[in-house]
């Protein structure tokens, strides 16, 4: 019984592995596909689209343009290769025989491509297992709403001052109220039963409570008092309908893109440390298999902050990523003629290599922490 029990385990381990596999696989197929489409519109030769690395195990050529279509044996993602890209244009649709802006524009569409499917994914995530949420709990009896606004215990809030709330990090809940002021008021969009409302609600003078639920009393035996809206909050699974998920998935969306900018910033100036934090592939299977364990929504969740931050990281200027290559491009397109191909292959080259090795390193320090 022992034995069955361990063995379904790991049957379920593995399973949940080959599942946060697939999605990373997917990520990356939609990021190259993303170059593939631009690549196609714009009349770039494209010699070969795969799935996966390693040998082909299926290969289909196009008699009439002699593209590639492969599958290879390992889930790691894949990529478009397209005419020429490293070397000196020497055919017609080569890679840099093109316009620059074409090229920008083909580089850019890999990034695009990522945060669109996030925002697609982002809107089934909200319209068939919710959004995160807060919700009106508690109302103090002092307060000015309890007497003026009909502000229900129960409402979902959807934003304050018209900035629309996220919810991805514990301290995004205090954020979403830290631009008013204590002697100001706020309006917020609500969700009850199905319909929106906006209502304005002021700050009041709150009496501060001990863990009994008494009132403080101050030396002068009057109650202690704080300025906020009166109110608890709560936060939940909130399913919208499609229309709603579907605008605010664009303001989630950015929101996850800032809160990497910011994560990433954090890292260069030393306020998070890298080895607490970062982590390679290893360490994004292990996540996202873990989330895979707690649901579909999950997992979905974690799947959009990757594509987000997939698109994001692609995006920077570093060597052998597309935001690198972006920039040589543009530096071709200021200097009318392209700085030396072979150096340019190298930079990336290395670039390619360092990469691996950090995403490597930050991966066997989470497993030994």
């Amino acid at each position: 019984m022992l034995l069955s029990a361990s063995f379904a385990s790991v049957m379920s381990t593995i399973g949940y592995v080959l599942l946060a596999l697939l999605c990373l696989m997917a990520m990356v197929v939609v990021h190259e596909f993303g170059h593939y489409i631009a690549g196609k519109i714009l009349g770039f030769k494209i010699k070969e689209f795969a799935i996966g690395f390693g040998p082909r195990i299926i290969k289909i050529t196009n008699k009439k343009n002699g593209e590639i279509f492969s599958v290879r044996p390992f889930p790691l993602g894949g990529f478009c290769q397209f005419e020429g890209e490293d070397d000196e244009p020497e055919t017609e649709g080569s890679f840099n025989a093109q316009a620059p802006w074409k090229r920008l524009i083909v580089l850019f569409n890999g990034a695009f491509f990522n945060f669109l499917s996030a925002i697609l994914i982002i809107t089934f995530v909200f319209t068939f297992y919710g959004q995160i949420l807060p919700k009106v709990g508690h109302i103090a009896e002092e307060s000015y709403l309890a007497r003026e606004t009909d502000l229900q215990e129960g409402d979902v809030i959807l934003s304050v001052n018209n900035r629309q709330v996220n919810i991805l990090m514990v301290n995004d809940l205090s954020n979403a109220f830290s631009r008013i002021g204590d002697d100001e008021g706020g309006y917020f969009t609500v969700l009850r039963d199905g319909q929106k409302k906006k209502i304005y609600v002021e700050k009041s003078d709150i009496y501060q409570r001990d863990e009994n639920n008494e009132i403080v009393l101050g030396e002068n035996g009057e109650p202690v008092t704080y300025r906020a809206f009166g109110f608890s909050l709560g936060l939940g699974y909130i399913k919208l309908d499609f229309f709603t998920a579907f605008g605010r998935a664009f303001g989630y969306s950015f929101f996850m893109v800032w809160k990497i900018l910011w994560s990433i910033g954090q890292l260069v100036t030393g306020a998070i440390k890298f080895t607490e934090s970062a982590g390679g592939p290893i360490t994004i299977i292990s996540t996202m298999s873990t989330a895979a364990r707690d649901g579909v929504g999950t997992l979905a969740y974690i799947v959009c902050l990757i594509s987000a931050n997939l698109a994001v990281m692609n995006l920077l200027p570093l060597p052998a990523l597309d935001g690198s290559r972006m920039l040589f491009t543009v530096i071709e397109w200021i200097r009318k003629k392209p700085l030396n191909r072979k150096v340019e292959g190298i930079i990336h080259f290395v670039g390619l290599i360092v990469l691996f090795g950090i995403a490597v390193f930050a991966d066997i320090f989470q497993l030994i922490k």
